[in-house]
């Protein structure tokens, strides 16, 4: 990183301390093209700012120390390491992301999320698993949250293909959740795989958090699996955002549906999503 986007990194996050709201950061930090304004001489965006500048500095740079003993990367949305897949998310996307492992998988050309339930039945976790092995078998990166359930067995599934995997996580990445999957964890980073999150070290597991993630799992991919869930399962609601960017989607199919597969019903009987056999 340039000293020029490491200092805009340090405003960025310094504001973030000082508690600006995501608007105003956008409008202060986000790249995309706008109407050119009138030569007016008007000073910079951030002169307004000052105050807030100097608060949050000193805790910015603690937090950067922080991701460095980490081995944390950070991608502000201002970086070219910043994945363009995100950026049809608008307003939504996030202000920076943080990683451990292999930050080229976020601007992989074919990559695949797969998701599902956290309380499989024996059929949902073979599929999970299967639908892991078979992306990464044809070359895609396979997407997931790390989750108990579907989620674990499509990651596994992806490095017992001799595949890459990338792990959209919900808390900050100096917290493995589930604990039992520690060592899943470090077997997706050994074998060249990313562990991915927008919140910052030291945030911890929080209900919405998890909902919020669900939008990165579906805009990082070029297709979102469903492996299996119910009608309760927040996988819908990750089903829910790649309709509405327009991200092809697909279920997989049973023989008889149980609990645990009819969210999968729902979305093959409607035509959202195309099935899998």
């Amino acid at each position: 990183m340039t000293d020029l986007l490491a200092n805009r990194l340090i405003d960025l996050l310094a504001l973030q301390q000082a508690g600006l709201a995501r608007r105003e950061l956008l409008q202060l930090f986000d790249p995309t093209p706008t109407e050119p304004e009138l030569p007016l001489d008007l000073p910079p965006l951030l002169c307004a700012y000052e105050a807030e500048l100097r608060s949050g500095r000193a805790a910015a740079c603690t937090l950067l120390e922080r991701c460095d003993e980490l081995g944390i990367s950070l991608h502000p949305i201002f970086a070219p390491s910043y994945p363009q897949r995100l950026r049809r998310l608008g307003v939504g996307r996030p202000l920076v992301l943080y990683s451990r492992g292999n930050s080229q998988l976020l601007e992989a050309p074919n990559a695949v999320c797969i998701v599902g339930t956290r309380q499989p039945d024996a059929a949902g976790a073979a599929r999970a698993y299967r639908l892991g092995y078979d992306a990464a078998r044809s070359g895609a990166v396979v997407i997931s949250g790390l989750a108990r359930g579907c989620d674990a067995e499509a990651h596994r599934g992806a490095l017992s293909a001799g595949g890459t995997t990338l792990a959209v996580v919900a808390t900050g990445l100096d917290v493995t959740y589930p604990e039992e999957h520690a060592e899943l964890s470090e077997q997706l980073l050994v074998h060249g795989g990313l562990i991915l999150s927008e919140y910052s070290p030291g945030v911890g597991i929080a209900r919405e958090r998890f909902v919020q993630r669900d939008r990165l799992l579906a805009a990082l991919a070029d297709e979102v699996q469903v492996a299996q869930c119910g009608l309760d399962s927040g996988t819908l609601h990750t089903a829910r955002v790649a309709r509405r960017l327009h991200i092809p989607l697909a279920a997989c199919r049973y023989s008889s549906y149980s609990e645990q597969s009819r969210g999968n019903e729902y979305l093959l009987e409607s035509g959202l999503a195309r099935p899998l056999d």
